[in-house]
C-alpha cells in the first residue's frame, strides 16, 4: 500500500504532466486559430481580386465617386482633416480630374481623438469633410444650335409651288415674295472620283521629242502611283484616327466599284508616314526640352514573322504641355525610354515602373508621383473596405486644390507658378501630412498581402515623389494626360488586333503621333496633312514650324486678323 508521500508525490507529478499537456493545447489552439485568421485574411484577399477582376471585366470603367452613394461609417479616419481646416473660406470645385473626385461625407458628430490618447496638436483633430453643394440644374439653359463653320458647303435647294397651287381668293397666282429657310446637316457617301491631269507638251509638229517642253507633273507622294497624296493621307486617317484596318478600307472602296490592293493600301501609310517623320522628330525635340514631361506605356501585339503568333510590344508615350509623341519598341525594357529621352533632366510623372529608375538621379530626371495611380487601388477596393471608401475621399481633396487652381498640369491657369506652389504649400500640404500618418497607422494592423496592404504600400514607397508636385507649381497632379493619350491605342487595337512587323509599328508611332497632337490642338488631321505635306513639297524644310501646335497658332492668328474674312 503506497504511503502518503508516495501519492502526493504521484498527484504532483501527474498535476504537472496535466499542465504541461493544458499548456501545449493552448498553444495548438492559438496556432490554429491563428492559421484560422491568416486563412481568413487570404480568402478576403482572394475574394477583393475575385471582385477586382469581375470589375474590370463587366463593370463601368469610370472612377466617379458619387456623392449620393451609401458608405459604412466604422469609425476609421476620423480625424482626416476637412477642406475648409486648411482653406478657410475657399469654396470646394468640382471632382478630381478624370474621375478622380473628392465628394465628402457627412460624419453625424464631431471628430473623436485617436485611440491611444495623444496629446498635443494630435489631440484635436478637425471635422470631417461636408458633401460639396449640388450644382445647380441646367434645365432651360441649353446653348442652342452652334454657328455654321465659316467653310461649310452650303447646297440650297429651292422648293416651288406650280401656278395652279398659288392662287388667291380671286384665283390670280400670288408673286414670290421670300423663302422660309430651314437647315440641316446632310451627308454624302464618300466617293472616290478620278482626277485627270493633262499637261500641255509644247513644240512644232513631226519634231524630235527632245525638241518639245512638256509642263511638269504635279508633286505626290508616290510618282508612279495611281493615288493622289489626298486619297493617300485619307487611307491614314480612317486607320489612325478612326481606326478602321485596312482590309476594311479594301472592302469598303470594292462597293464603290474601285479595287484596292491591301499592299496597295500599306504603301500609302508607308508614303506619308516617311514625309511625317521629320516632323514627328521635331516633336520630339519640342518635348525633351520642356521642364517635364509624362512618360507612359500600353502594350500591342507584334507578329513574330514565320511562327504565325505574336508576342507583346510596348507603344511609349511622352508627353509635354504642348506635343505628344509615340515610340514604338518590341520589348518593355528600361533602355528604350533613357535612349530615348537622353540626358533628360526635367520632371518624369509616371507610374512605379522599375525600368524606369535608370532615368533618376542627381544629374539626371527627377521623379514625380502619380496621384491617380495611388487613389485608383483605393478606389478598387472600396466596395468591401470603408477605409478605403474614406482614403478616396481624403485624396479628392488634393484634387479639389487642383480645381481651383485652374486644372494646372497642361491646362489653362491665371496663376503663375510661384502662387501655385504657394497655394499647394498652405492647403495641400497639411492634407498630404494627414495621408501619410493614417497610412502609417493602417500599415501597422493590415495583412500586407491584402488588397489594402498592398495599395497602403504602394502609397509610402512612392511617397518622397508623391509630395514633389507641392514644390513647384508647374507640375501636375498626376499622369492623367498621359494616359488619356494611350486611349486611341485600347481602341485601335481592338479593331486591327496586331502589327505585322517592327517597321510597321514605328510607323504607326510616327502617324498616330500626328494623330494625337491634331486631335490635342482640335485641328482636323486630313486638312493638316494635305497643308503640311503640300509645304514640304514646296520646299519647306522648317519641321519645327510645321508641327501640330504651331500650324494651329498659324490658324488662330488668321482667324483673329481682322482682314480675315
Amino acid at each position: 500500500m503506497p504511503t502518503p508521500e508516495h501519492t502526493l508525490s504521484d498527484l504532483r507529478r501527474e498535476n504537472r504532466l496535466l499542465r504541461a499537456g493544458l499548456a501545449e493545447a493552448e498553444q495548438t489552439a492559438t496556432d490554429l486559430c491563428h492559421e484560422r485568421d491568416e486563412a481568413r485574411a487570404k480568402l478576403a484577399a482572394i475574394e477583393q481580386r475575385c471582385q477586382a477582376l469581375r470589375r474590370r471585366m463587366y463593370g463601368s470603367s469610370s472612377e466617379r465617386n458619387h456623392p449620393d452613394q451609401q458608405r459604412m461609417d466604422l469609425g476609421f479616419l476620423t480625424e482626416l482633416p476637412a477642406e475648409g481646416s486648411f482653406a478657410p473660406g475657399a469654396s470646394p470645385a468640382g471632382a478630381g480630374r478624370d474621375g478622380a473626385t473628392g465628394d465628402a461625407v457627412e460624419n453625424g458628430g464631431n471628430a473623436t481623438q485617436d485611440a491611444g490618447g495623444t496629446s498635443g496638436n494630435a489631440a484635436t483633430t478637425p471635422t470631417l469633410p461636408t458633401p460639396p453643394a449640388e450644382k445647380p440644374s441646367r434645365v432651360g439653359r441649353h446653348p442652342g444650335r452652334r454657328a455654321l463653320p465659316p467653310d461649310v458647303d452650303i447646297v440650297t435647294e429651292d422648293i416651288l409651288l406650280p401656278e395652279g397651287e398659288r392662287l388667291d381668293a380671286d384665283g390670280q397666282p400670288l408673286p414670290l415674295i421670300g423663302y422660309r429657310t430651314t437647315e440641316k446637316w446632310d451627308y454624302r457617301v464618300g466617293t472616290y472620283l478620278l482626277r485627270r491631269t493633262r499637261r500641255a507638251i509644247y513644240g512644232r509638229p513631226f519634231s524630235e521629242a527632245d525638241a518639245r517642253v512638256v509642263a511638269p507633273a504635279p508633286a505626290c507622294l508616290i510618282p508612279q502611283g495611281k493615288m493622289t497624296d489626298a486619297a493617300l493621307i485619307h487611307t491614314v486617317v480612317e486607320k489612325f484616327a478612326d481606326h478602321l484596318p485596312l482590309y476594311r478600307q479594301q472592302q469598303r472602296a470594292a462597293r464603290g466599284g474601285v479595287h484596292l490592293s491591301r499592299s496597295t493600301l500599306v504603301s500609302h501609310v508607308t508614303a506619308v508616314a516617311a514625309a511625317m517623320e521629320p516632323i514627328v522628330d521635331a516633336l520630339a525635340v519640342t518635348v525633351r526640352s520642356a521642364p517635364y514631361l509624362h512618360l507612359d506605356d500600353t502594350p500591342v501585339k507584334l507578329l513574330e514573322p514565320g511562327r504565325g503568333s505574336t508576342v507583346t510590344a510596348r507603344i511609349w508615350v511622352y508627353r509635354s504641355r504642348t506635343a505628344s509623341v509615340f515610340r514604338f519598341t518590341p520589348t518593355r525594357e528600361g533602355r528604350h525610354p533613357a535612349e530615348f529621352l537622353g540626358p533628360y533632366r526635367g520632371c518624369i510623372i509616371a507610374d512605379a515602373y522599375a525600368g524606369h529608375e535608370r532615368l533618376y538621379g542627381p544629374d539626371l530626371a527627377t521623379a514625380v508621383g502619380c496621384w491617380a495611380h495611388v487613389r485608383r487601388k483605393f478606389f478598387d477596393i472600396r466596395e468591401h473596405d470603408p477605409w478605403a471608401w474614406r482614403m478616396v475621399d481624403t485624396i479628392g481633396q488634393l484634387y479639389r486644390v487642383e480645381d481651383d487652381l485652374g486644372r494646372g498640369g497642361g491646362g489653362a491657369t491665371t496663376l503663375p507658378s510661384a502662387d501655385r506652389a504657394a497655394v499647394r504649400q498652405r492647403r495641400s500640404v497639411p492634407v498630404l501630412t494627414t495621408i501619410h500618418a493614417h497610412l502609417e497607422q493602417a500599415r501597422q494592423t493590415t495583412l500586407p498581402s491584402s488588397a489594402r496592404g498592398r495599395a497602403i504600400a504602394y502609397a509610402l514607397t512612392r511617397w518622397p515623389t508623391l509630395t514633389v508636385y507641392t514644390q513647384h507649381g508647374f507640375l501636375p497632379i498626376d499622369n492623367n494626360p498621359a494616359e488619356n493619350a494611350l486611349r486611341p491605342w485600347a481602341i485601335g487595337r481592338k479593331n486591327w488586333l496586331f502589327l505585322g512587323s517592327i517597321a510597321g509599328g514605328e510607323r504607326a508611332a510616327i502617324l498616330a503621333t500626328i494623330m494625337e497632337n491634331c486631335r490635342a490642338n482640335a485641328l482636323d488631321p486630313y486638312r493638316y496633312l494635305c497643308d503640311t505635306v503640300a509645304q514640304l513639297q514646296r520646299g519647306c524644310r522648317d519641321y519645327a514650324d510645321l508641327v501640330p501646335h504651331a500650324y494651329a497658332e498659324r490658324l488662330d492668328r488668321a482667324h483673329a486678323s481682322p482682314l480675315c474674312g
